[in-house]
């Protein structure tokens, strides 16, 4: 548990960090309720005040799956400085060791074109992608998101309204839609209204296959940064 101060600077952070949200209701519905949910928590701090945070989620009410979802927020000025990436992939990957057995599927909805870049640049198999889309991947779209928006791009639910959106800046707003980055130019062609309260629902399966390619696409990302 939190002690009253930090807890207070985490609820700042989420105030900050999203517009139309309510603090309270948002800080129970990812920190607190949830019988069968799980969480792991990382707090990034600057001068012993908290200025983000990384949680993670695993839900195990389904018997077929567990779902694992996130929240991420950062204060302004601390935005693009700190990765949520490493301590997600370790949290995950110690979670699967420990029930090999047990189905694992990121599923979580992303409101932020640089959070979805973070997991898209670094992780083998992502959805959506630019790939063709097959059947399956749109069956899963539709089970997990029965009541979402089908996107026009790819023809996939995987939109959903949350009506809380990132407190992003105009500037900020206008630099990620002329991004030529991939993954960033991907997220926008997807989801053109992030910054209208709509979140991309972005699908990671969970598997051996999933680790040794993520690792192989780590090491050669290195590579390239190095040549």
């Amino acid at each position: 548990m939190l002690d009253t101060l930090y807890l207070n600077q985490l609820k700042r952070v989420i105030a900050t960090s999203f517009s139309n949200v309510e603090v309270e209701h948002y800080f129970a519905l990812y920190f607190e309720k949830g019988e069968s949910t799980k969480r792991r928590l990382r707090l990034f701090l600057s001068g012993g005040d908290i200025v983000g945070y990384c949680l993670l989620t695993f839900d195990d009410s389904n018997n077929d799956v567990c779902i694992v979802g996130a929240s991420a927020a950062f204060l302004p000025d601390f935005r693009g400085k700190n990765s949520t990436f490493r301590f997600s992939l370790i949290e995950v990957l110690k979670r699967y060791i420990r029930n090999p057995r047990r189905k694992l599927l990121y599923a979580d909805t992303m409101l932020s074109p640089a959070m979805f870049r973070a997991m898209a640049k670094n992780i083998a198999e992502v959805y959506p992608n630019n790939l063709s889309q097959n059947s399956a991947i749109a069956t899963l779209y539709d089970t997990i998101n029965p009541s979402g928006l089908v996107s026009s791009y790819n023809g996939l639910r995987c939109l959903k309204v949350v009506g809380r959106k990132t407190n992003y800046s105009e500037a900020e707003i206008v630099r990620f839609r002329e991004s030529s980055k991939t993954e960033i130019a991907l997220y926008c062609s997807v989801n053109p209204d992030f910054d209208k309260g709509i979140a991309l629902v972005t699908i990671i399966p969970i598997s051996i296959k999933q680790f040794v390619l993520t690792f192989k696409k780590l090491v050669l990302n290195k590579l390239w940064s190095t040549s």
